[in-house]
């Protein structure tokens, strides 16, 4: 008996030698609050590793001490860790209930880890306890957004912008709902889902050619020529494989069909890759084949080419660039405030439905 209480002493010795004395303060300046704050600055700059460094400062200073956790839950969300981000805002929330900005952090890992239900229950915690905030009223307007909820999501928008008039992040989210409301109007249900996706994939983009605009009554087997100088890939042979898609997969019988009408091209590897995320400039090429065949007008495919560039991201040197004058002078795909094209950036799902919804009403 004497052994085992003996035991449990060294254990204890050794805990508590693990725990270690709290940093003795070396600063007026070096204190948690100055340490998170000069965190958060590197947080909005992306650079996580920096950020980590001052949040563990402030904790090592006072491990009591709740925005350090919410701090390095936004550092391992930036990196994409989910599960640490989540233990991180949990740890937040822990040391401290009342603490709003703790909940709000939590709700953001939700987002990310697309669980909006979670999400909506961490933003009505943050809300309950600052109810005078835009950014918590918003926020929970957000997660309602996700859910689907649409004129809910509108409800608390106007709650914040009574709060803050013109907030431009409310704003913000407010044009991303009249833009998604737009999008889904009249809608199957697969464009519905789609909408909702911040960057739509490859087999997204399949999914909506096929459903939306019926390709595969455009295209036909032998009408595969003249569309390669826009694609990522070779055009299909006459017999083709896919072999990073299943036929189980969800859009299997969609990506079968736009790969052998030609409108988006396996890759050099032979691979399709559904799940790699578009860009516009990939979006533009693709919606430019189906154009072009419907004007069955083979000077089309170097229509713009030579011309003088309007956008200062898109050299007329570029693959897509006649595939985006195609889609631009049309007014199918539109262009930033800024005046560029944003050729290389994602295309949101309620962005790509608007651009499906005015293709067919060209096409008609």
């Amino acid at each position: 008996m004497k052994r085992f209480y003996a035991v449990i002493v060294l254990l204890a010795v050794v805990l508590l030698a693990g725990c270690g004395p709290e940093r003795k303060q070396e600063s007026i300046m070096d204190t948690p609050e100055s340490h998170y704050k000069e965190g958060m600055k590197y947080i909005d700059a992306g650079q996580w590793g920096k950020a980590f460094n001052e949040f563990n400062l402030a904790k090592s200073l006072d491990p009591k001490y709740a925005p350090a956790y919410e701090g390095m839950a936004y550092a391992y969300l930036g990196e994409e860790k989910y599960k640490p981000a989540l233990k991180m805002a949990e740890e937040c929330v822990s040391k401290d209930s009342k603490y709003w900005p703790g909940h709000i952090a939590m709700g953001k890992v939700f987002l990310a880890m697309n669980k909006p239900k979670n999400a909506l229950k961490a933003f009505m915690k943050a809300y309950k306890l600052n109810e005078n905030s835009e950014i918590t009223t918003r926020l929970v307007g957000y997660a309602q957004y996700r859910l689907g909820e649409y004129e809910e999501a509108r409800n608390w928008y106007t709650n914040a912008l009574n709060i803050r008039a013109n907030d431009p992040q409310t704003m913000k989210y407010l044009n991303e709902l009249n833009e998604m409301q737009m999008a889904v109007a009249g809608m199957g249900k697969a464009a519905r889902r789609i909408a909702m996706s911040p960057a739509i994939t490859r087999a997204d983009a399949a999914a909506l050619f096929v459903d939306e605009i019926n390709v595969e009554n455009i295209f036909k087997e032998e009408e595969k020529q003249g569309f390669q100088e826009y694609g990522a890939g070779n055009a299909p042979e006459e017999e083709f494989s896919l072999p990073d898609v299943s036929s189980d997969y969800w859009a299997y019988s969609f990506i079968s069909k736009v790969v052998e009408g030609g409108i988006i091209d396996l890759y050099p590897d032979g691979m399709y890759h559904p799940e790699r995320a578009i860009t516009k400039a990939d979006f533009a090429v693709f919606i430019s084949r189906i154009i072009m065949k419907i004007a069955n007008d083979p000077k089309m495919a170097t229509q713009f080419i030579g011309t003088p560039s309007p956008f200062s991201d898109v050299p007329g040197s570029h693959f897509a660039f006649n595939a985006v004058m195609i889609c631009t002078s049309r007014g199918i795909l539109e262009t930033n405030i800024s005046g560029t094209f944003g050729i290389d950036e994602k295309v949101p799902g309620r962005k790509a439905i608007m651009a499906i919804k005015k293709l067919k009403t060209i096409l008609k």
